[in-house]
């Protein structure tokens, strides 16, 4: 019986006829050609047809219910076999009954074919947006329904648990995510609270109800600002299961670049954040600790290239502590500085005492990169200006130019002084950025009866010229005649070779992080490499994507990292597109943007130079056909984000009170398809496990978080044999502690005695207050002072 037989008669199909076809579980049926000349489908064909999303295996999910959910189809095109618009498809019928079956119920067949079907069916947004109320009704049941634990139990012989049955379910509402933008706003609502029922309700569903949260920060954020104090709460009891760790810190991650999440708030909220990275980043710390280089994952070379492939087991996820390490710093550093700067000061103590740490011999420890967020935090914590650049003051001689450098505590003072004037510029080099300012001393005209010290009166000068020292300004800013325990006194920098270039190889290191990913526009038609990058242009669609993407920023005399572009020659184009907040940065290679010569680069190998070299890749595949990992062929792309394009047209209602009757018309809408694959020898992406359909407007902001996450996770996993990735602010923290154990205890009278520094030998034999030793000083007006050493401790000539 064929599925809309008779309905240009009137007559409706009932759900039992509707899939009549698929209860009989023969093969796939092709279509044949009634006398209108429309093409009529039986049940299988028009699941057949409309399948186009495919659904990933999940380690908790039964291979029953797997082999339920679509795979890739490959039809080249969605409508390849018949006119959506046919009068023989008639998708409000086709709504009507499924709505039916999932309600009212029927024989377990139909229902499991029904459920596992439709998540696929529903991806292809052009077919239903003329059916949003059947839509809108097929959400509100599904919510209702998750929310309730009201959908069917599945009988004993399926052996599958309702846990499976939510799973499926939660699948479909996820790609009802993407209808949001016609949902009234209660019911967008509704969404994220059957998500949020998800993550605590079945054992089998958080992971996906955490994923489909992300995509809601991007689609209904207000719904999730809304919800964030449950969701928070939820997360925050999920904590003790490892295997939800980069699940949860990644949605944590891409919240907090949503200005919408964080306005309301509350402090209660903010500590759940920072408790739920804290407890992470003890279990990681615990893990990494006690992982050795053998038992680092070696099964990952097991993993499919696509997200839909063969899942890691629980105990293959958390193998990756590091990744979870810097994911948790990633949160707490981002959420600090989302806080308003007039109650960010209120969090220090509490992030601060949670970094430190207890070692095996009971010793207290701030790792290095604990070290870098408390001096973010000291940076930050009431400061919201940015960036700073060197002053231009008026040194109006070089002559009178006096420099003088210092390391104070972590960071590097360099201070530069007209001795004439008393203009003074002031460096301050952290590990988490550079501050940059100008100071003056305001000296007061000198009475006309002043005689100077040695000189006679002088009638009618006002005063003699400023003579000041860099020192001077240092000690006006840096201490008092308190005493300064030796371990905290500055170290004087000399001005040599060495010390130059260690600051110049210090200013060298970027103050955020680096990430770069290319975007690829693959043409209709187009399989081959060579095509692909030849490319130089894109679709209207693709210069949208690009536009939200990022900002067009011009490449010749870039100050910014371009991540390899050229910056001198336009050899890589006049252009690029770049992101940048105040802690990554990533800049995109695009080939449509870089010259094409196809005379003289046949390959195009000035582009694959790029894109070759990148880790994380995203396609814009408008060929038509599903993409092939390995088309553009690299052993270093460990990622590719995958955009396919749906493109449809709508009637745009006519404009209320304007008179115009012309005013209706077509209205092309776009919605996209996003899918991750992996190479082989790659973990998965965890927060796109399973392809989604993503509206126009949140595009560009949901796959720019994806290629920061994949980036971040291919630069773990490259440096997983060799150590650990090293972040821009450890590095440039490295540094100043190699000019302290540098010049800590250098034999000069200025530099000896600082105890805590290298070896027993480095220290000259001095005690170490590291190893757990006790302190052996005294206060001693208003300062600390070592036993035995109180005149070194108030001798500032020391390191002035």
């Amino acid at each position: 019986m064929h599925l809309f037989a008779g309905h240009s008669r009137g007559n409706k199909p009932s759900s039992q006829n509707l899939f009549a076809s698929a209860q009989r579980g023969t093969g796939l049926e092709m279509p044949e050609e009634g006398v209108s000349g429309h093409i009529e489908l039986s049940a299988e064909t028009l699941a057949e047809l409309l399948r186009k999303l495919a659904y990933p295996s999940d380690a908790s999910v039964p291979p029953e219910i797997i082999r339920g959910l679509d795979v890739p189809t490959e039809l080249p095109k969605v409508y390849a076999l018949a006119d959506p618009k046919s009068e023989n498809i008639d998708m409000s019928s086709w709504l009507d009954s499924v709505i039916e079956t999932l309600s009212k119920g029927t024989d377990w067949k139909t229902y499991y074919d029904v459920s596992t079907k439709l998540p696929s069916q529903l991806g292809n947004v052009g077919i239903f947006i003329d059916h949003l109320p059947q839509v809108e009704k097929l959400q509100e049941l599904l919510c209702d329904q998750l929310r309730k634990n009201s959908f069917p139990e599945p009988p004993a012989t399926s052996q599958l648990k309702k846990g499976d049955i939510a799973f499926v379910l939660y699948h479909t509402l996820t790609v009802l995510v993407a209808y949001s933008e016609w949902f009234r706003p209660q019911k967008a609502m509704s969404i994220v609270q059957a998500f949020l029922a998800g993550i605590s309700r079945w054992d089998r569903t958080p992971k996906c109800c955490i994923h489909a949260l992300a995509l809601c920060c991007h689609e209904v954020p207000k719904g999730v600002d809304k919800c964030l104090s449950l969701i928070l709460d939820q997360m925050s009891r999920k904590i003790s299961q490892l295997d939800l760790a980069m699940d949860i810190l990644e949605f944590l991650t891409r919240l907090s670049r949503l200005p919408l999440a964080y306005q309301s708030i509350g402090e209660e909220a903010l500590r759940t954040i920072f408790g739920i990275c804290c407890s992470y980043l003890r279990d990681s710390r615990e893990k990494r600790r006690t992982m050795t280089d053998s038992a680092k994952p070696k099964s990952s070379n097991r993993l499919s290239n696509q997200s839909g492939g063969t899942s890691m087991s629980t105990s293959e996820k958390t193998e990756l502590p590091e990744y979870v390490y810097v994911l948790a710093y990633h949160v707490i550093t981002h959420w600090f500085l989302a806080i308003p700067i007039a109650d960010r000061s209120t969090h220090v103590g509490w992030i601060a005492k949670n970094l430190v740490w207890m070692d095996e011999r009971g010793n207290e420890i701030v790792e290095e990169q604990s070290q870098v967020i408390l001096d973010m935090m000291h940076r930050t914590a009431y400061l919201d200006l940015g960036e700073t650049t060197k002053p231009t003051v008026p040194l109006e001689s070089e002559r009178n130019i006096v420099k003088q450098m210092w390391l104070v505590g972590m960071s590097i003072v360099t201070m530069e002084t007209n001795t004439t004037t008393g203009w003074t510029r002031i460096i301050k080099r952290q590990a988490s950025g550079t501050t940059c300012a100008a100071y003056q001393q305001l000296t007061a005209p000198l009475p006309s009866h002043h005689v100077g010290a040695g000189n006679p009166p002088s009638t009618g000068i006002r005063g003699p010229p400023v003579n000041i020292y860099p020192q001077h300004v240092f000690l006006t800013h840096h201490s008092t005649i308190s005493p300064i325990a030796i371990p905290m006194q500055p170290i004087v920098l000399p001005e040599n070779d060495q010390t130059r270039r260690a600051i110049a190889t210090f200013d060298r290191i970027d103050t955020v992080d680096g990430h770069k990913a290319g975007v690829i526009f693959v043409a209709d038609g187009q399989t081959e490499e060579k095509e692909i990058l030849a490319n130089s242009d894109g679709s209207i669609a693709f210069h949208d994507f690009l536009a939200g993407l990022g900002t067009k920023v011009i490449l010749r005399g870039a100050t910014f990292n371009t991540q390899g572009l050229d910056r001198g020659n336009d050899m890589d184009g006049t252009h690029t597109y770049a992101w940048r907040d105040r802690v990554s940065e990533i800049v995109f290679h695009i080939p449509t943007m870089m010259p094409t010569n196809l005379k003289h680069d046949v390959q195009c190998t000035n582009k694959k130079r790029h894109t070759g070299n990148d880790f994380v890749n995203i396609i814009f595949n408008e060929s038509g056909m599903p993409f092939r990992f390995e088309t553009i062929d690299s052993e270093f792309n460990y990622v590719n984000i995958v955009i396919t394009p749906q493109q449809f047209t709508v009637q745009r209602p006519s404009t209320p009170g304007s008179g115009n009757s012309d005013s209706t018309g077509a209205e092309t809408r776009y919605f996209f398809d996003v899918r991750v694959m992996c190479s082989p020898s790659f973990p998965k992406i965890w927060s796109a496990t399973a392809p989604t359909i993503v509206s126009a407007s949140s595009l560009a902001s949901y796959v720019r978080q994806l290629a920061f996450n994949a980036s971040v996770l291919s630069l773990v996993w490259s440096n997983r044999g060799g150590g650990e990735h090293i972040s821009n602010w450890r590095s440039r923290l490295r540094e100043i502690s190699r000019l302290r154990k540098r010049y800590a205890n250098t034999g000069n009278t200025s530099n000896v005695g600082y105890p805590q520094m290298g070896t027993a030998e480095d220290r000259g034999g001095a005690k170490s207050y590291w190893e757990g030793d006790a302190w052996t000083g005294k206060l001693a007006d208003g300062g600390m002072a070592e036993a035995g050493q109180h005149l070194l401790s108030i001798d500032f000539t020391r390191w002035t």
